[in-house]
């Protein structure tokens, strides 16, 4: 099934029931039931055919949770166009990178939220890769007028005979989508997903959380990330339930909209630690019930959760293992479940290849229909093996029942707030700075975050700075959640290293986690 198709079909089974409400901040101003999510959908691919945009166009869209979000991805998806979402944390740079390696060609944005100003980074675009909007055929504001870009609202819709011969060429094998998502190089990978992928995936995890019309998935995870578009809103639609779209999340606001629009389904934790610290919290009744497991369950989902562990990556549209919201407890949240049909996971050494038996510890491999078709850019060969396995970077093992159980990341990728962040680039940026002959850069525990980001700074000869110098660095030259929290000025001498050179990072993290001590507090 394409993801038009999929919409079409939702439509038809609930086209009365609630789909999409979009809470700006502590209210919800507007929403839109399954016909007429539907229906703008059709009217979105439509001002998108007027730009231009035609089967296998790449379209970039840096948008917040905003309503507009779910019509505009389904309307290029109607069209066989391929949705590039970028990251509305994004600076200039990691703009431009991305605009010309998915060679996006039709581009449509927020002028500005809160203090990001997307226009100005657009300008900083082109300042930083001279010709990158010279590339774009049309670019289109969805709020405002600033400089001369053509306002959405006023693009003539182009005939809907067009709209149903472009809609009669698209297959569920077509791309639909290419997530960035960073790996252990300097740059963002650039993941691609067919429909039928993304479909199966959002099926999936609608039946493992139990997801059902009276269910309503509270959307503060950002939808430019695959964790928020498939295993949040696509999956929540799955099952008939209402997508809550958050934009601005502060605690106590957050609180009063989960209680006013009973949210039932949490997955992205990050914001979790805030919500449990707010004095508000014990005052609020709460409906949370579903949704991914964290430890921080039982706080705020209350012991009778029904939460479950699901293991994936935006490489597997997420979608690789789950418990069900049936299983007995120990099941839910002590494992990650069994593979999904159709979905192969071997569990080999590291080194040898050899698949290992259950109650051994190794690699993680997968393959299977929602595994993406690759990296964009990047040749088939230097990323599965040879019987279309991809190595996850992850350390795993399967118990006698058969159920998966993950240990740790062998890539040197740290996950902070659900998020992965590579450490090279890190260190690449911090590298830039005047007073920095060498930056290591590891993840240290959190317990709410997961991992905070650390750094271990050289300094260059006869240079100081301080930490709060390198955090204003790469705030201006890095998304927010790439920002070490931790700075930790080190002699060169001081760096472990193998005996080959190498810089081992497992010792670094344990300095860290030594320094740290117990001072580590969420934040």
């Amino acid at each position: 099934m394409t993801l038009g198709g999929f919409l079409d079909r939702l439509a038809s089974s609930f086209g009365s029931r609630e789909a999409l409400a979009w809470a700006p901040r502590a209210e919800v101003v507007r929403r839109l039931r399954y016909d007429e999510l539907r229906a703008e959908s059709l009217l979105f691919a439509r001002r998108l055919l007027s730009l231009g945009v035609r089967k296998g166009t790449h379209v970039g869209f840096l948008c917040t949770n905003r309503t507009e979000w779910l019509p505009f991805a389904f309307g290029v998806f109607r069209l066989g166009a391929v949705l590039v979402p970028l990251s509305t944390l994004w600076k200039a740079g990691e703009i431009a990178y991305a605009l010309g390696h998915a060679d996006v060609e039709v581009l449509v944005l927020v002028s500005r939220f809160r203090r990001h100003d997307y226009v100005e980074a657009l300008r900083g675009a082109e300042r930083l890769e001279p010709g990158v909007l010279a590339r774009l055929r049309a670019v289109a504001v969805l709020d405002g007028e600033p400089g001369g870009i053509v306002p959405w609202e006023r693009i003539v819709p182009a005939d809907e005979s067009l709209l149903r011969a472009a809609e009669g060429e698209v297959s569920p094998a077509d791309p639909a989508t290419i997530f960035f998502t960073s790996g252990t190089t300097a740059q963002a990978k650039a993941v691609v997903h067919r429909h039928e992928a993304l479909v199966l995936s959002a099926e999936r995890i609608a039946g493992a959380f139990g997801i059902g019309g009276q269910d309503a998935w509270w959307g503060h995870m950002p939808l430019f990330w695959s964790g928020g578009f498939v295993l949040g809103a696509l999956a929540t639609l799955a099952g008939g339930g209402r997508v809550v779209l958050h934009e601005h999340v502060e605690p106590g606001e957050a609180l009063r909209l989960l209680e006013a629009e009973r949210c039932t389904v949490m997955a992205g934790w990050h914001q979790a630690g805030p919500l449990l610290e707010h004095p508000d919290f014990p005052h609020r009744r709460l409906f949370l019930r579903k949704g991914t497991y964290h430890p921080l369950a039982e706080r705020l989902l209350g012991p009778d959760h029904l939460a479950v562990g699901v293991y994936g990556m935006s490489e597997t549209a997420t979608c690789v293992s789950a418990s069900r919201w049936d299983d007995p407890r120990e099941v839910r949240v002590e494992t990650f479940g069994r593979p999904f049909d159709g979905m192969e996971v071997r569990i080999v050494d590291p080194d040898s290849r050899r698949t290992l038996p259950a109650g051994e510890t190794g690699e993680i491999l997968v393959k299977g229909p929602t595994l993406m078709e690759g990296y964009y850019k990047v040749p088939r060969s230097e990323t599965f093996d040879a019987e279309g396995f991809f190595a996850t970077g992850d350390l795993g093992h399967f118990d006698d029942r058969g159920y998966l159980h993950f240990e740790g990341r062998r890539k040197d990728v740290i996950k902070t707030a659900g998020v992965n962040v590579a450490a090279a680039e890190v260190e690449a940026t911090l590298e830039r700075h005047p007073a920095v002959k060498s930056a290591h850069v590891v993840g240290v525990s959190h317990p709410v975050r997961g991992e905070n980001v650390a750094a271990f700074v050289v300094l260059a000869p006869g240079r100081g700075t301080t930490p709060e110098e390198l955090e204003a660095f790469c705030r201006a030259e890095l998304a927010s959640y790439k920002v070490p929290r931790h700075f930790f000025f080190v002699g060169e001498n001081e760096v472990p290293k193998t005996a080959t050179g190498k810089v081992e990072k497992r010792a670094l993290r344990e300095a860290a986690e030594k320094r740290l001590g117990e001072s580590e507090t969420p934040g």
